[in-house]
């Protein structure tokens, strides 16, 4: 029998499995199936190659994940006895470069995390078995947007599923969107782990629709509630392209768990 040590993160929600132990790569994938029946997504904190970073976070599948990563920050935080804000510059799976997680210590025992998300490298229509979606696309995932039309869950993942036999990216995300009540409904395929997850809390999809929005309708910040709460995107538009893009949001922390396999 084989043990690792691992931690469940609650960041808005979207409940992550964050494996602390160094794991091979030809073994994630049977530890990967193992800890999603505990969590919505798996990431496997390793160390990384810039000295820079404080540690490299690699997602089950080879994607981003903003709420992952504000997540990880978190629990380093943490780990170091933080007791005020500080910035957590991580090496993030998808995306170039360190991600600045910026988090702050809460009474509770909680984290106010804030994240500079990669790039919206473009936003473009997409016509697809017959709907009209907006596609966002940031480094290591694309989102399709749908707005105001709201789908039976099979007919959803059906959707989702032919998005991904027609674009090449690590990740897809659908997220209907409820204009009346600014609610996000995310779904997730995940190429890498063959995964397909209803989340409750998805920060990527958050800027995506914050990013979209911005360049749209106007105006900086966006509060994007969806399932497991709400998630503030700030967007600097400019040009008619984004600038820059923040997320902000609360993480949860667990305590650290063994699993036997």
């Amino acid at each position: 029998m084989r043990y690792l040590s691992y931690v469940r993160l609650d960041p808005t929600g979207n409940i992550t499995c964050l494996v602390l132990d160094e794991v091979p790569a030809e073994q994630r994938t049977v530890v990967t199936a193992l800890l999603m029946k505990r969590c919505e997504q798996v990431g496997y904190l390793t160390r990384p190659a810039d000295p820079a970073a404080a540690a490299r976070l690699e997602m089950m599948g080879g994607e981003f994940c903003g709420n992952a990563s504000m997540a990880a920050a978190a629990w380093l935080a943490r780990q170091r006895g933080a007791r005020e804000e500080t910035v957590v510059p991580l090496e993030v799976s998808g995306a170039r470069g360190l991600v600045d997680c910026r988090v702050r210590p809460l009474p509770d025992g909680a984290f106010e995390g804030t994240v500079a998300m990669p790039p919206v490298l473009e936003v473009f229509p997409l016509s697809l078995d017959g709907r009209e979606l907006t596609a966002v696309r940031l480094e290591g995932i694309v989102h399709l947007i749908l707005e105001d039309q709201p789908m039976e869950k099979r007919a959803a993942e059906q959707l989702l599923q032919a998005a991904a036999r027609q674009l090449p990216d690590a990740a897809i995300g659908l997220l209907q969107w409820d204009s009346a009540a600014r609610f996000m409904t995310p779904l997730v395929w995940v190429r890498g782990s063959g995964t397909l997850v209803w989340e409750t809390g998805c920060g990527s999809g958050s800027t995506a629709v914050g990013a979209w929005l911005a360049l749209r309708d106007g105006g900086a910040r966006q509060e994007i509630r969806q399932p497991g709460g709400t998630i503030l995107v700030t967007a600097q538009a400019q040009g008619g392209r984004i600038a820059a893009v923040r997320m902000t949001g609360l993480v949860r922390l667990g305590e650290m768990e063994i699993l036997r396999w």
